[in-house]
């Protein structure tokens, strides 16, 4: 047994290692050529496939990094381990011309594990931007193409207690590392000499956040969970990197005539982030819950310039069933969820907004005698700005994570 712990131990450390240096490559969006990219929104397990409700959630087999007041509702004796990866396929559409990529990517690796009886920590590693696309086009006397590709990570340490009857608190410490690169290469019709601009943002930085549940019995079978979620504003540090580089079609070689480096501190920030809701349980069966989300973008700065983005707003809402727990029928053991959501993205694309619209469905499979849960994730979201449509996304993502669920701390007692 305890070589099984050291081992466990010792897989997700590497996993935390290992995922850091994976690429954040899985979007194919245009609209990532802008802000900071795609946001996630640290969905995992259960929560992809509630819409990614996660503000109220609580539950003692899955781990909710939206909220780190909830790692205190964990079983004492119980230690958790959550890894998903996930594939998708992205249709994009402007006027005639259409297009579809798919890609994957390992999303994230998160752990669970108390600190006695009131308390619990987490720690893990998850995107929280994430740039992918490429394109390009004629321009008089040529032609260019630009690429972008990269995204910011989190890697985090969280600790929550269980303060007051069904009041708990907590907090996560996350370090924002990554870089985002955009190219734009432009070539002459006749071979000549072109020229290849390249913008890097590097970021490396910490930051704070704050969550809040409080959970009400109502009866037996009937209870309500609260929470909210605060993040403060963030002056970012790291570097900011241009170049350009003159390129010979004829030989194949590039010259670099020009760079510059400075500090982002004084013209990038991550806003003030606030999030809400709740969800409601009967008989460990039924699980049903909403969250509103808002990020004030406009009043923070993206490359010295305020107001280049839009306040976000989201509202997303979950449900889960779980048919009969002590079934031996497997299907009736088996956790079914759906949901929806809408985010008006804060991303403003000349002078455009961009709405997003999704839905979601997602299974719960026992395995180990009920302990560990495989989740299985559909998500189909719709994006394109408005109120004029300039290019239209659909894309079907399919996530699987497998959540470890250990009784770490059990002594057996032999007679």
């Amino acid at each position: 047994m305890l070589k099984n712990k050291v081992f466990i131990v010792l897989m997700a450390l590497s996993l935390l290692v290992g995922v850091s240096g994976v690429a954040q490559n899985n979007t194919n969006s245009p609209y990532s050529r802008y802000g900071y990219g795609i946001l996630e929104d640290n969905a995992v397990g259960a929560n992809r496939g509630m819409g990614g409700v996660g503000y109220g959630y609580q539950s003692g087999r899955q781990i909710n990094i939206k909220n780190p007041a909830s790692y205190a509702a964990m079983d004492s004796l119980t230690f958790l381990f959550d890894i998903g990866v996930s594939l998708q396929n992205t249709w994009m559409k402007e006027g005639a011309l259409k297009e579809s990529n798919i890609n994957g990517n390992l999303d994230y690796v998160t752990l669970q594990f108390p600190l006695g009886r009131h308390m619990a920590g987490s720690a893990g590693l998850s995107p929280f931007s994430s740039v992918g696309y490429s394109f390009g086009g004629s321009i008089p006397n040529g032609s260019y193409t630009q690429v972008g590709e990269g995204g910011i990570s989190q890697a985090f340490l969280g600790l929550s207690g269980h303060i007051y009857k069904g009041l708990y608190v907590g907090a996560n410490v996350s370090y924002l590392f990554g870089n985002i690169e955009h190219t734009t290469t432009l070539l002459p019709t006749d071979n000549s000499i072109g020229s290849i601009f390249l913008k890097k943002l590097h970021v490396s930085d910490f930051r704070v956040e704050f969550g809040v549940q409080y959970t009400h019995n109502i009866n037996k079978k009937n209870r309500f969970t609260i929470g909210a979620v605060y993040t403060p504003e963030k002056k970012l540090l790291g570097r900011a990197y241009t170049s350009e580089e003159t390129y010979s079609a004829t030989s194949g070689s590039t010259t670099l005539s020009r760079s510059d480096s400075s500090s982002i501190k004084s013209k990038y920030a991550l806003p003030a982030s606030i999030g809400a809701g709740f969800t409601y349980v009967w008989d460990e069966r039924l699980t049903v819950g909403a969250d509103v989300t808002f990020q004030d973008w406009g009043k923070v700065p993206y490359a010295g310039v305020k107001d280049s983005l839009n306040n976000r707003f989201k509202i997303a809402l979950g449900a889960e069933f779980l048919p009969a727990p002590l079934s031996s029928n497997y299907f009736k053991r088996m956790r079914y969820r759906a949901g929806a959501f809408y985010n008006r993205s804060y991303l403003k694309v000349k002078g455009f907004d961009i709405d997003e619209y999704g839905v979601t469905c997602g299974f719960g499979f026992p395995i180990r005698r009920d302990k560990s849960i495989l989740n299985l994730s559909l998500e189909y979201l719709n994006r394109q700005s408005t109120p004029t449509s300039l290019i239209r996304e659909n894309f079907l993502r399919v996530s699987l994570s497998l959540t470890f669920n250990e009784l770490w701390f059990f002594k057996r007692k032999f007679e």
